[in-house]
């Protein structure tokens, strides 16, 4: 599988593996997009890696902060995710990825993440995560960051965004209609099919509230999202970061791909940005080539591609 564009002819710089490691399966954190639950991904999922879903639930007691706050929608289920991510690192080496609309999440969750290298950011963390989490979320919040007794947590070997959301052009056409809508939208078989489907918790509600942080933080002007991966490609011991796109998405990508490319260039980081482009492949890239994209996933991660 040949990139359709790299920054640097570089492979993503994996963590070296242990004897005591050999049977461990890398564990991928993955964050799915709008109406959609994680486990649609484990197609790609290659051997030697296992899922580890970070599915939406109802956003529990309380109100969300207004659109594009630490506590909307996205910055609910990005502390989620990390709690589940920071249970990950104390354990071993971690991956994360996202699609759609849970790029933004990911997003998210690399800006806590350098800010908890920081020596006081874990304590600002907790204290603000508090005033947005339910109880029962704050509680397993505070339990994953308290076991990391004062050391700052493990940063993932790898980080994939399968077309995350980005900037406007991602939601505009659909995200602000839908957040205007009381009803879903009608003549939509798939909609109708992931809000009765007895596995997902998603509600229409939830979409909408999904919908509004999106809009809001895709809106930013200077681009919010572009600014976390920027910041991503400057810390210290990060892997880097890897974006990956359908090549039939070719409007978003003419606009994605170069801002990617210039905050790269801008931070010094080419080498720590990976770019592809799936031949076959639109927006849902788990559909339309899960072999390419598993096999990019194992070989960036150092497994053996299926069937190699």
């Amino acid at each position: 599988l040949k990139p359709f564009w790299f920054i640097s002819r570089h492979t993503l710089q994996v963590f070296p593996r242990r004897p005591d490691m050999a049977v461990a399966a890398m564990p991928l954190a993955f964050v799915p997009g709008i109406l959609s639950l994680s486990s649609g991904w484990t197609v790609v999922v290659p051997q030697g890696c296992r899922m580890v879903p970070v599915d939406y639930r109802p956003e529990g007691s309380g109100s969300l902060a207004p659109a594009g706050n630490f506590g909307d929608f996205v910055g609910i289920m990005a502390l989620r995710c990390m709690t589940s991510v920071l249970r990950l690192g104390k354990v071993g080496p971690w991956a994360l990825g996202a699609h759609s609309a849970g790029g933004p999440v990911i997003y998210h969750c690399l800006d806590m993440l350098a800010d908890m290298q920081e020596p006081s950011g874990s304590a600002e963390l907790l204290q603000a995560a508090q005033q947005v989490l339910s109880e029962e979320d704050f509680a397993e919040f505070g339990d994953a960051v308290h076991a990391l007794e004062g050391v700052p947590p493990r940063l993932p070997v790898a980080v994939f965004s399968f077309e995350g959301s980005l900037m406007s052009c991602d939601v505009d056409g659909w995200a602000e209609d839908w957040a205007e809508q009381p009803e879903p939208p009608t003549g939509e078989d798939w909609i109708e099919e992931a809000l009765n489907d007895p596995l997902s918790e998603w509600t229409w509600d939830m979409a909408r509230h999904c919908c509004v942080s999106l809009v809001a933080r895709c809106a930013c002007d200077p681009p919010r999202h572009l600014a976390s991966i920027e910041r991503w490609l400057r810390l210290p011991g990060s892997p880097g970061f890897v974006y990956v796109a359908g090549k039939q998405s070719k409007a978003a990508n003419k606009v994605v791909f170069p801002a990617l490319r210039e905050i790269a260039v801008r931070s010094c980081s080419e080498e720590r940005l990976q770019i592809f482009e799936i031949p076959g492949s639109g927006h849902n890239l788990n559909h339309d080539a899960p072999d390419r994209v598993r096999d990019m996933i194992a070989k960036l991660l150092g497994l053996e591609p299926d069937g190699s």
